[in-house]
């Protein structure tokens, strides 16, 4: 019988800078409405009420966590606005995989500055305690993405496992 090796793991995030941008722009929203809710006619009132729901609607971006859910060695990453609003970003087939190892490691840290332009680099990586930012380097076609998540053991472990050509970590720091 085959059984499937899976591990997930939920980190925090910080708040990206588009949910602060769309938050100004409703603030200003709201300050246009009540600029012309005393000079001009009554519809600021209505401007207003809409910049306060969208406030309403975007300050859930402030609670952002990422899901990551490891199955054979495939990696997918959910975004989840304030634990209740959930939207598939990312998922990274183990055949797509090239390469794995720490952030910090020298080739990673080089790879990101060589590459940025040339190889899509995107950051799901959040703060957590018990984890470690993993450089994820996968190859669809001609298209070469590296994907920064936060690992901890178990997911290391994992990954170290079930892609031992391709992962390079040593030793879970």
């Amino acid at each position: 019988m085959l059984t499937d090796r899976m591990n997930e793991r939920v980190v925090q995030a910080k708040a990206e800078g588009s949910t602060y941008l769309a938050i100004a722009g409703c603030i200003l929203l709201i300050l246009l409405g009540v600029f012309l809710m005393f000079t001009i006619s009554a519809y600021g009132l209505v401007i207003s009420v809409i910049g306060g729901y969208l406030i309403a609607h975007f300050k859930e971006g402030f609670n952002l966590e990422y899901e990551y859910t490891l199955t054979n060695g495939d990696i997918d990453i959910a975004k989840i606005f304030a634990k209740n609003r959930r939207k598939d970003v990312r998922s990274i087939s183990a055949d797509s995989i090239t390469y794995i190892n720490y952030v910090d490691s020298d080739r990673v840290k080089n790879d990101l500055d060589v590459k940025r332009g040339q190889a899509a680099i995107r950051y799901f990586s959040g703060k957590a305690d018990d984890g470690q930012d993993v450089a994820i380097y996968s190859s669809e076609g001609n298209k070469e993405s590296i994907d920064i998540i936060n690992l901890d053991e178990r997911c290391i472990n994992h990954l170290k496992e079930v892609l031992k050509s391709k992962c390079d970590i040593k030793k879970v720091k």
